[in-house]
Order: C-alpha cells, then structure tokens, then sequence
C-alpha cells in the first residue's frame, strides 16, 4: 500500500493535468511493449512496435522493466511543458540522481556496460539516450494522439467539473479502483509496496495516461515533486488503437512522408517551429515550410505570439489524422 498523506495546503495545490506527459507515455509504452497484457488494447500497437524498434530504442528497454522499479529520472517535471522541455530535463539530470537510480536499478535487473558510462555522466551515452527517448515518441507514442488526445480531454473535463462541483474526495473513484480516500490520507493498492509519502504542502500532480495499465503509478524518491499516473481509456473498441498504422499510411500517401509526420507531431500538442523540427525530425527551415503549406490548406491553425508562433491542430486536421468524417 503507498499512503500518500495530505495536509490543508497539499489540497488547494493538487492539480489535474489536462493532457497526457510525453516522458510518461514513452516509459509506459515502453512497459506495455514488454508484456503480453490487454492483448485486445495493446496487441497489435505491440507487435508492431516489435518489429520497428530501432537500436536506440531497444536500449531503452533496460531502463524500463514492465515489473519494478524504473528510473525517476526518465520522467522529470518539466516533461509537462512539452516533450523537448521534458528531453532536456533528462539530459540535466545530475550526475549524482544518475548514479543513485542506476545503481538502484542494478539491484533487481542486470544492466548492459553502457549503463556504467551513463551513470558516470559521459555526454555520448546521454545524448544517445535522449534520442531514443525522443524517437520512441516520435515513432511509437505521436502517431496514436489524435485518437488518444479527445479521450484524456473528454475524461479530465469530467474530472475538472466532479473537482468543482463535488470536491476532491468525489474525484477518487472515477480515477481508478485501487484508489481510496480516507481523509487525510489517499490510499493506492499497489502490490508488494509498502511506503507513505508526506507532501507537506507540496500539492499532487494527476496525470492522465494511455498506456498506463493495470495500476496508477508514482516516483520512489519522495524528494521529488510528487505525481500519481492514472489510466485513461478510449471510449468505443480498443483495437481502433492499432488501426491507426494504416491510417498513417493513407495520410502519407495523400500529404507525403514529411508532411504527414510534421501533421502528427503537431498533433501531439501545440508547438513553437522549432519544437515541430526537433519532434520531426527535420530542420527549422523545412518545418516551418510545412507548416506554413498546412496552416494555407487549413489543416493545422498557428497564431503569432510575440516574436514566436505556436502550431496547432485544428478539427479538419484532426479529421484527416483520425479518418474521421464530418
């Protein structure tokens, strides 16, 4: 049992993330593609990813055991501004939270050598690592957004108006079942855990998630700013999950390979030019290109903010994304 305690201040600080973390959902998509649970969700999103994952990616996979303990440092804070915010976190983890995690990770998993230079805070071994964080995103994670995105925003309103209207003790049992409010105290049934975690003052971060199954999850170190991952579901069949390779495939064939890629990685959340050239993959010059043919044909919406402009997707892009037709 983790028994997360509250104080009158940890209350009025609790907050409800209104779309899912990108470091979140790369960590728990990595912990699904190690399974074989919830076939008729995951299946074949897993088969798939299986078979495409690149040398970068399968590094990954030694950091994030489906069972246990994973590093906190994969999923910083600042991953809640948006994905780059989130890699460059990581990239700054200090090298003494790097030897800590990875030395705790050692405990339970055998880790492959270049965890040791990782650990020992060489610049090669993280720059590595970071780009298969963002790849594993970019590749495995964006292309199902714009299915997985109306489902957190449709379930979180909700959460948002039980908040308002009913209080935080009536929000609890929408989020999931291994969740208990015995004030002040939130409880969460995790197996083989037996901790307590103080906030004092500090407030809960709750995060929506996909591909977080069976349990909600949290850090270990309760030094950290405390956040409690909960699974949020699509409404109607699972498997349009997996549907949506194929649609990639159309989108591409109408758009071209770039142009769509740009079109789903804007689709993860709103972004600044360069922000849409480092999801992409592509240069500065290329994305704001493509974006600029995308916002004339009416598929994404960009406003200039100052001296910068943020990409948006709007319905019709939405629609071209999803196969949906209005």
């Amino acid at each position: 049992m983790f028994r997360v305690h509250f104080e009158c201040a940890d209350l009025a600080r609790t907050t409800i993330a209104q779309e899912p973390d990108p470091l979140w959902e790369v960590l728990l998509g990595l912990h699904v593609l190690q399974t074989d649970d919830e076939p008729e969700t995951f299946g074949t999103w897993r088969e798939r990813a299986r078979a495409r994952l690149s040398e970068p990616e399968q590094e990954l996979l030694a950091l994030a055991p489906p069972v246990g303990y994973s590093p906190d440092f994969l999923t910083p804070l600042a991953a809640g501004q948006g994905l780059e915010a989130g890699l460059a976190a990581v990239a700054a983890t200090p090298p003494g939270q790097l030897r800590s995690e990875l030395g705790r990770l050692s405990d339970s998993v055998r880790l492959p050598a270049w965890t040791r230079r990782l650990a020992a805070g060489e610049n090669g071994v993280m720059t590595r690592l970071v780009h298969g964080l963002r790849s594993f995103h970019r590749t495995k994670i964006a292309p199902q957004m714009p299915m997985i995105t109306p489902a957190v925003e449709t379930t979180v309103a909700k959460h948002n108006d039980t908040v308002a209207n009913d209080g935080f003790e009536s929000l609890i049992p929408q989020l999931h079942p291994a969740l208990r409010w015995e004030a002040p105290v939130l409880s969460v049934d995790l197996p083989h855990i037996d901790r307590d975690l103080h906030l004092n003052g500090r407030g809960l971060r709750l995060v929506p998630s996909f591909f977080c199954w069976k349990y909600p999850m949290m850090l270990l170190d309760p030094a950290l700013p405390p956040v409690l991952v909960y699974p949020v579901r699509p409404a109607g069949r699972p498997e349009a999950v997996v549907r949506h390779a194929d649609r990639d495939r159309a989108v591409a064939d109408l758009l071209g390979k770039t142009r769509a890629r740009v079109l789903k990685s804007i689709s993860s959340g709103a972004c600044s030019t360069s922000e849409l050239a480092a999801r992409a993959g592509i240069s500065l010059a290329s994305a704001s290109e493509h974006a600029r043919i995308l916002h004339n044909t009416g598929l994404v919406t960009t406003h200039r903010i100052g001296s910068s402009v943020r990409h948006m997707l709007n319905p019709i892009g939405a629609d071209v994304l999803s196969g949906a037709r209005s």
